[in-house]
């Protein structure tokens, strides 16, 4: 899994880490991707960037500006990196459990998720994950957010018990579970110096001891720390402590940061297929004495023309897209107002579905990151 700090050099990726939490302007995101990609590091994207961009004057959480921040990105074309798994996924917040971050009040689940399901219009197989405790998460029916974060300090007690409460409470929410520890402010007194005034680093003896039993389980998708520090990484012990985790972290199984819906398609009531899966050549032909599928073509308001058909088997429903007078290279699919798909500007594009029983859409299709748009088509597949 991938194993490193908040904001690393890229000029670090690869040696011994493997892992970084970046806020990188979207004029560099590529640049830094493909360094990440180069070097076998993943990078999870701090799309939102500092809480000070997306805060009312009171302090407290603008939903407005952070969508404001994260649009920033809408015209960059990193989808590549997430299909990859160079993307470990989408930070979209850091602690909404700490009123004191928020102007005194609390982000609630709920807010949570609508940010999430904000993110996962744009990009739809990007896991997204908020740092903050299982515990506080715990309660409300996910369906947009992958992951929560346990960060361990030596005041939380003992790791074993952490790392097991926090699985115990990831796993009942259904989501993935992010770990790492406060290593510059986290460690006991017989620590080193620390980051803030009473506070400790860790001890090369801590940051291994307590990161080894993170390792162990087998739950965690990723192990970020906070945060990169050149004095104290470059100690040669913390260096060698930093290098002992690495090799446990590469001998982790590999985890996805998805949430269990997203890894479990069968039990999701709106599971989609891989959108980059091949759908079948061509549609399956109707049951014998069958009426053909209904295909609807509306008379658009734009110069964009949309046709859709639909049909079914077993398991699966396909809905076939075709048409004609969008402008660029690619265009965004919407399915019932999300996005689904951005894809080559070729006519032609089958999604795939996994469901059984009738359903109805709503496709429309868009020249890309534009609201230049056909009509929305609606058909009912059974």
């Amino acid at each position: 899994i991938p194993f490193g700090v908040f904001h690393l050099p890229k000029d670090q990726y690869g040696e011994i880490y493997t892992g970084s939490l970046g806020n990188i302007y979207p004029k560099y995101v590529v640049e830094y991707l493909e360094t990440a990609r180069r070097n076998g590091t993943k990078v999870m994207l701090s799309l939102p960037s500092g809480e000070s961009n997306f805060k009312n004057s009171n302090k407290s959480f603008s939903m407005s500006k952070w969508k404001d921040q994260v649009n920033r990105f809408r015209g960059v074309d990193f989808s590549s990196y997430i299909e990859d798994g160079t993307v470990i996924g989408h930070y979209i917040l850091d602690e909404p459990h700490d009123p004191e971050n928020w102007g005194g009040r609390l982000i609630s689940p709920a807010t949570i998720d609508e940010m999430a399901r904000y993110s996962k219009q744009l990009w739809p197989t990007m896991p997204t994950i908020v740092r903050s405790w299982p515990k506080y998460l715990k309660g409300y029916d996910y369906k947009y957010l992958d992951a929560a974060w346990a960060q361990y300090s030596e005041r939380h007690g003992t790791v074993k018990e952490f790392i097991e409460e926090n699985v115990r409470l990831a796993r009942e929410s259904g989501l993935a579970l992010v770990v790492g520890m406060n290593q510059l402010a986290g460690g006991s007194s017989k620590g080193l110096r620390g980051y803030y005034s009473g506070r400790y680093s860790m001890s090369a003896s801590e940051l291994e001891s307590w990161g080894s039993v993170l390792l162990d389980n087998s739950y965690p998708c990723a192990f970020l720390s906070w945060q990169y520090n050149a004095k104290y990484m470059g100690r040669s012990d913390i260096k060698a402590a930093m290098t002992r985790l690495a090799g446990k972290a590469r001998s982790h199984a590999t985890k996805s940061c998805r949430g269990a819906r997203a890894g479990e398609p069968e039990d999701s009531e709106d599971s989609e297929e891989p959108e980059d899966s091949e759908p079948p050549a061509d549609i399956p032909e109707p049951p014998a004495n069958q009426p053909e599928p209904p295909v609807v073509q509306p008379e658009p308001s734009s110069s964009i023309r949309l046709s859709v058909a639909g049909e079914s088997d077993r398991k699966r429903h396909f809905m076939k897209l075709t048409w004609s007078g969008a402008a660029g290279s690619k265009v965004d699919v919407y399915r019932n107002g999300v996005l689904r798909k951005t894809t080559e500007n070729d006519g032609k594009y089958t999604n795939v579905r996994s469901h059984v029983g009738a359903a109805t859409y709503a496709y429309k299709v868009c020249e890309r990151g534009s609201s230049r748009c056909s009509d929305e088509v609606q058909l009912t597949v059974r």
